[in-house]
């Protein structure tokens, strides 16, 4: 009698916290990008939470596709006891809130730290062969087995608390994933060497280099100073205003002639269908900003403010980078009228797309090192 000679499949837990769909912002497209990669390799139990701390509500629509795609999803218990030990940190929270110390949900904050029980967590990995963390708060969370990390951000950039305890907690995981180049080096220079970059990924398109101009975004901080900062150039674009896409649209005043809101989209390719001219004005912030990598994989001419590229090797010609307002409203409309020019810097995107951040290529990288962790290459 022959045995079963049925591969056995490595069961993999992901700790998420909260629901990845509907993919409507960056840090969803990446939760969702690591969900399928893992998927390809084992058996992948979900971990999150549908309610506060740190959880949102999966509405069943979504709970049912999450299963339907492959993935068993286990939410947190929210009995009493959980509701106990939660009430420091949701105090820390809306006190921080209220104060407007947005600064200060950095990575051992306790808001975060207290969402997901050490018990709840041990009992749901103990018969894993591989946990991977979203987010450097839970890095902390104990495994005996390999322990992989995703950074969505580097908190210590961005939020008060310094590195010590970030750097002392990610030193824990077999593996760390960062989505940007910039902090890679900031974490080698600490000392860990574990580190894979694996930037968000954007299928190869190809469309009309049209001489439409877009802008793509929603309407946080970073983008909202982006959108003044622009504003404050005093430009305008003849015939046709400079379409906005996301909920940026939201901060354009009816005044602004040289805007043309158009908000919601559904295919996230629409902007670079409609537009072969793409301006990023947002240059703050961490890691790196996705729909740079969208434009660059639409083979878009791009004109871009200094900073905005960041996290990505850097060119001399796969861009325009502007310093002032006055000079991405100046670049842009020398877009608009020379097609010849326009095609060129739409060619150069494409071959740096192609060189540095073609997506099969990095998913291929970042599978190969989950299958590494797991010698099941």
């Amino acid at each position: 009698m022959y045995g079963d000679t049925r591969k056995i499949m490595p069961k993999i837990v992901i700790l998420i916290p909260y629901c990845p769909l509907p993919i409507d912002s960056g840090a969803k497209a990446e939760m969702w990008k690591h969900l399928g990669l893992l998927r390809e390799i084992g058996d992948c139990t979900i971990l999150s939470a549908s309610s506060r701390p740190v959880g949102t509500p999966w509405s069943n629509k979504n709970l049912a596709e999450v299963r339907n795609s492959g993935f068993k999803v286990i939410l947190r218990e929210n009995g009493i006891l959980q509701r106990l030990q939660s009430i420091p940190g949701l105090l820390y929270g809306a006190i921080c809130t209220a104060l407007g110390w947005n600064r200060a949900f950095g990575h051992a904050n306790p808001y975060h730290r207290c969402a997901f029980p050490l018990k709840w967590w041990q009992k749901n990995t103990k018969d894993a062969d591989l946990v991977v963390i979203n987010y450097s708060h839970w890095a902390s969370l104990p495994f005996n087995g390999p322990k992989a990390i995703i950074l969505h951000d580097l908190w210590s950039d961005v939020m008060w608390g310094g590195a010590s305890t970030e750097t002392h907690d990610l030193s824990t995981c077999d593996l760390v994933l960062v989505i940007s180049s910039d902090e890679r080096e900031k974490l080698m220079d600490r000392g860990l060497s574990n580190i894979v970059c694996s930037p968000p990924v954007s299928e190869s398109t190809d469309f009309e280099l049209t001489d439409s101009v877009g802008i793509v975004g929603s309407n946080n901080e970073l983008n909202r100073e982006g959108i003044l900062w622009l504003m404050g150039g005093n430009g305008s674009i003849p015939e046709h205003g400079v379409r906005v896409y996301g909920k940026l649209a939201e901060l354009i005043p009816t005044s602004e002639s040289q805007f043309e809101v158009i908000g919601k989209y559904e295919d996230s390719s629409q902007p670079y269908r409609d537009c072969g001219i793409i301006m990023i004005p947002t240059a703050s912030g961490s890691g790196v900003q996705i729909k740079a990598i969208e434009a660059l994989s639409a083979g878009c001419a791009i004109v871009a403010r200094k900073g905005a590229m960041r996290g990505i090797p850097s060119s001399s010609n796969a861009w325009i980078e502007v310093e002032t307002p006055g000079d991405m409203w100046r670049e842009t409309m020398g877009l608009r009228r020379d097609s010849a020019r326009r095609q060129h810097q739409g060619k150069m995107a494409k071959l740096y797309y192609k060189q540095h951040l073609d997506a099969h290529a990095i998913n291929e990288k970042t599978r190969k090192a989950y299958a590494d962790l797991l010698e099941v290459r």
